[in-house]
């Protein structure tokens, strides 16, 4: 094996690959270099060093991607109602600092944004959850930008070059459906029944609250992704759905367990999931398990098979782009499809009094 060539100034070999080392006002810095050329080495230590020794000379005020970080937590609270988003962005943060912790904010740019991504990659992630990792960077760089700091997103950029692979989309079976009903306490059984009946999330039923439903019209205040408002309409069979669950004077929520908010619907419907399928094995019937999200699905395509419109449909699920809500196209006849794509007006009215048709509001969210 031929020895390693020696390591430029203030760089050290770790490994195969060379890292710099320095020390600027007293802090020492230390980054990998991501390079085992000596000749890249010292041009991007070079880089560093100026940069660094630039900031102290001119008094510069230097931000590190901690310090960003640390603001960010604070100003992010604030912007996202929903505690669990924040938990992820946080979540996402998390390992990147392990990428950029030392770093001056200023300095994450396209090249640290693709080198981040390779190494998700190298470890295995999928595409959907480098994506998620990139909103939250491209959370934190927005709020860096404007509070001055840096200029520029590469991480928004790289997010909108990444496609996201989706599993096909699989369609519970009716008998499978009751199966897992059948294994639900009253409250969470409800609560899967109002999904297939209104396409809502399940964050989005379980944070229901009894004020926001309006008896009167069979309407609906909904807060999505991103804390973001909707309205929407109620067949009779959803409005139903809500207006029998036990009022709770502890509990604002429609949807709750014995008074109390249901703050584990994640855990509680995969257990139920399992147990349906411990139950079938034994039982010896086919069974095929499903998500709580496919009852969204499940939603939008009896909605369009019933003849709704696929633009009303789009706004009601509160899909960003029309080509999101197409892929439910696929589910229908030739004659459904079209039906569904040509979005007539008076439409809205029919599909209301058969199955519920979102109302489409212009309540600036």
């Amino acid at each position: 094996m031929s020895e390693r060539p020696p390591a430029p100034k203030h760089t050290y070999w770790r490994g195969d690959t060379l890292w710099a080392r320095f020390t600027v006002a007293g802090r020492e810095v230390r980054e990998s270099l991501r390079t085992s050329s000596p000749k890249v080495a010292a041009r991007r230590v070079a880089e560093m060093r100026d940069k660094a020794v630039g900031r102290v000379r001119f008094g510069e005020v230097t931000r590190l991607w901690d310090d960003a970080v640390s603001a960010w937590g604070e100003y992010i609270k604030r912007q996202v109602g929903s505690a669990r988003t924040v938990k992820r962005y946080a979540d996402s943060l998390s390992i990147a600092t392990r990428h950029f912790s030392t770093k001056p904010i200023a300095d994450v740019d396209k090249d640290a944004v693709n080198r981040f991504v390779a190494a998700r990659r190298a470890d295995g992630v999928t595409n959907a959850t480098i994506r998620r990792d990139l909103q939250a960077i491209s959370s934190l760089l927005d709020f860096a930008e404007d509070e001055g700091w840096r200029e520029g997103n590469p991480a928004l950029d790289k997010m909108r070059r990444i496609k996201e692979h989706r599993d096909p989309i699989t369609l519970p079976d009716e008998a499978d459906f009751e199966f897992v009903l059948s294994r639900l306490a009253d409250g969470h059984a409800e609560m899967l029944r109002a999904a297939r009946a209104t396409g809502m999330r399940q964050n989005e039923l379980a944070t229901a609250e009894r004020k926001h439903f309006t008896r009167s019209n069979r309407s609906l205040l909904v807060r999505g992704k991103g804390n973001k408002q909707r309205t929407i309409s109620l067949s009779a069979e959803a409005a139903a759905i809500f207006e029998r669950q036990p009022v709770s004077i502890s509990c604002t929520h429609i949807f709750h367990h014995n008074g109390k908010p249901i703050t584990k619907a994640p855990f509680i419907f995969s257990r139920a999931r399992r147990a349906a399928q411990a139950a079938a094995q034994r039982e010896k019937r086919p069974f095929r398990g499903f998500r709580f999200h496919d009852m969204r699905h499940l939603y939008a395509v009896e909605f369009l098979r019933k003849g709704g419109s696929i633009y009303v449909l789009k706004e009601h699920l509160r899909h960003s782009s029309v080509k999101t809500t197409e892929m439910y196209l696929e589910f229908l006849t030739p004659e459904e499809a079209e039906a569904a794509k040509r979005g007539r007006l008076d439409e809205t009215a029919r599909v209301r009094e058969e199955g519920g048709a979102p109302i489409v509001t212009n309540d600036g969210t």
